[in-house]
């Protein structure tokens, strides 16, 4: 009896532990609390890592879906979060990664995958609402794109193309000389559209008023060999500009022309604004030939006589040298000619010249040493010899 109570004891004991163990609650782990601005912040770590390894697309796709995160995040984000600006930086990267890509497309001559490239970028920037980017270095971003875009254009052969771009940077910088003369030659040299490639140049000088465009339309007529119009423009520029840079031109300009005398009225002017005497000598160098072309000799030697004066050219010394030979003017014969030896010690038609002069003077003391040097010249040597023959012994 004794153990049947031990027995039931020990019966109630289990089925009472073993109600409690099925009372018990089982611990289930709790899921961590979704952050999608740590998350927005690995995804922009990602993207940062794909771009430094050149995988443009794969940090496309991680800047993308770090934006997406930062967006989700903004519910409950802080200020000190900085939500917008971090947008913006992820955005900026996209446009880069866009970039990076339409270079190494440009490179391979994927022209047209370059240019797709660059659109993806340009669409970013043109919808960008800057935070910390200032308007003006967006602005210089979508101007650059355009520039890319215009000569990937203008490299694959696709010319109308590149023009669209380029009139799209006019409209934010109008009348941008690099950029009007970048598209004058695609329309000038890739189209060959010669009436619309001088419209943009005509617009541009008439727009500005400025001396520095009616010059380089002038310019690219005097190239093209029409020489009224460049007389035309350089005109335009004149009455605007008159200076020495401007008097330079106009004197080079109608001599091309061989318009001598009107070289020459602006090479006078260009003396009067008193320039150094290494280019005051040239000048006149310059309308002394201008006068030769217009057969004065007198004025030719006046003005080769003023360039001498400031710089001991020996050619042009010579040239005087000749010229006092056939007038029988032997002290300048003599004066050029030895200018022209200080130079060339051993030029025979100085020699000859100087000797001669010597010889006329009867100075023949002077005249033998020049004479004997050149008493074997090919040109000059007969004569020579049959002067120093002649020479009191």
């Amino acid at each position: 009896m004794k153990l049947m109570k031990l027995t039931f004891i020990s019966l109630v004991i289990l089925l009472l532990l073993s109600a409690c163990g099925g009372n018990k609650q089982v611990e289930v782990p709790l899921e961590p609390v979704r952050n999608p601005l740590a998350l927005a912040h690995e995804a922009a770590a990602n993207g940062n890592d794909a771009y430094d390894e050149k995988l443009y697309n794969d940090a496309v796709l991680s800047f993308t879906e770090a934006i997406t995160l930062f967006n989700e995040a903004a519910i409950t984000a802080v200020p000190s979060d900085s939500i917008l600006l971090n947008v913006e930086k992820m955005n900026l990267n996209i446009a880069k990664s866009h970039i990076d890509m339409a270079v190494e497309s440009g490179e391979m001559q994927m022209y047209s995958e370059s240019i797709a490239s660059y659109e993806n970028a340009l669409g970013i920037y043109k919808s960008l609402n800057p935070v910390q980017i200032t308007p003006e270095k967006l602005q210089q971003n979508i101007l650059g794109v355009y520039n890319n875009l215009a000569i990937t254009a203008k490299n694959g052969g696709m010319y109308e193309k590149a023009i669209t771009y380029y009139d799209q940077i006019l409209k934010l910088q109008p009348n941008d000389p690099e950029i009007l003369n970048a598209k004058f030659f695609v329309l000038s040299e890739n189209i060959k559209d010669e009436a619309r490639a001088y419209a943009v140049l005509i617009e541009y000088a008439e727009a500005s008023n400025d001396p520095a465009a009616y010059i380089n339309l002038a310019d690219r007529y005097v190239e093209r060999g029409n020489l009224i119009e460049a007389e035309k423009y350089y005109t335009k520029a004149l009455a605007l500009k008159q200076d020495a840079d401007m008097f330079r031109r106009m004197a080079n300009f109608y001599r091309s022309k061989k318009d001598w005398a009107n070289a020459n009225l602006y090479l006078e002017k260009l003396v009067q604004t008193k320039p150094d005497n290494a280019e005051l000598a040239k000048v006149y160098s310059m309308i002394g030939k201008n006068y030769d072309e217009l057969n004065n000799k007198k004025s030719m030697v006046e003005y080769y006589e003023k360039s001498v004066a400031l710089d001991r050219d020996p050619q042009l010394a010579l040239l005087l040298a000749s010229n006092y030979n056939t007038q029988k003017n032997w002290s300048k014969v003599i004066n050029y000619a030895s200018i022209t030896l200080s130079t060339i010690g051993n030029n025979s038609d100085a020699l000859m010249l100087r000797g001669l002069a010597y010889y006329q003077s009867k100075n023949y003391k002077a005249a033998k040493p020049d004479l004997e040097r050149i008493q074997n010249d090919p040109k000059y040597g007969k004569q020579v010899k049959s002067m120093l023959e002649k020479m009191p012994k």
